[in-house]
């Protein structure tokens, strides 16, 4: 695996935040600290991509490397952090627990080199898509009279008997069917089925 060109940098301003930091923070700091982090002359979106790219690989490195001389390395969007594996609670560094494939995602260097600017598009209109649908969510789940920590399998059950119940075909109120419908299929946006 190549070497991150900024992982000693990334390091240097762990190291000086021993209250943590956040992604967004290190970023900035290293766009102060190091010119080469501005990939100037790209689309702003693809700069970032690249950014994140370069942050999010470079801990993942040093998260392996430092856990092996006893300190651990949290990483979260908004706590960034390094401290010694014997206060983290942390017994040994999981790499097949549920952040594995992102941890994957981002020590493969081909998905650095090889995502465009139309790559990177797509993936900001498909989260926007998906953060909208979930701002819509819960006034999706109450048209479905259901709770907000509804499984998916209650969701499509609520969705069945309900259509069933109004459908105009069978008396039921046009409007009506129609919001069961439109709550249903904000709700299949949501939910990963």
């Amino acid at each position: 695996m190549p070497d991150n060109p900024f992982k000693a940098s990334v390091l240097a301003l762990i190291k000086t935040s021993p209250v943590g930091l956040s992604e967004y923070d290190l970023i900035q700091r290293l766009q102060e600290h190091d010119a080469a982090f501005a990939f100037d002359g790209e689309s702003p979106n693809l700069a970032l991509f690249r950014k994140h790219f370069l942050v999010m690989n470079a801990l993942y490195q040093l998260q392996t490397e430092l856990f092996e001389q006893g300190m651990y390395l949290s990483i979260s969007p908004l706590d960034i952090r390094l401290e010694p594996v014997d206060d983290s609670g942390v017994s040994a560094l999981l790499t097949d627990n549920a952040a594995a494939p992102l941890r994957a995602y981002y020590l493969d260097w081909e998905n650095f080199s090889q995502t465009s600017r139309a790559d990177v598009e797509t993936m900001l209109n498909r989260f926007m898509e998906r953060y909208l649908a979930i701002d819509e969510r819960l006034e999706a789940l109450q048209i479905l009279e259901l709770p907000a920590n509804a499984p998916w399998e209650t969701i499509k059950q609520a969705y069945r008997r309900l259509a069933a119940q109004h459908h105009p075909d069978k008396g039921g109120d046009p409007a009506r069917f129609r919001a069961i419908r439109g709550a249903y299929e904000i709700l299949l946006r949501c939910y990963v089925v």
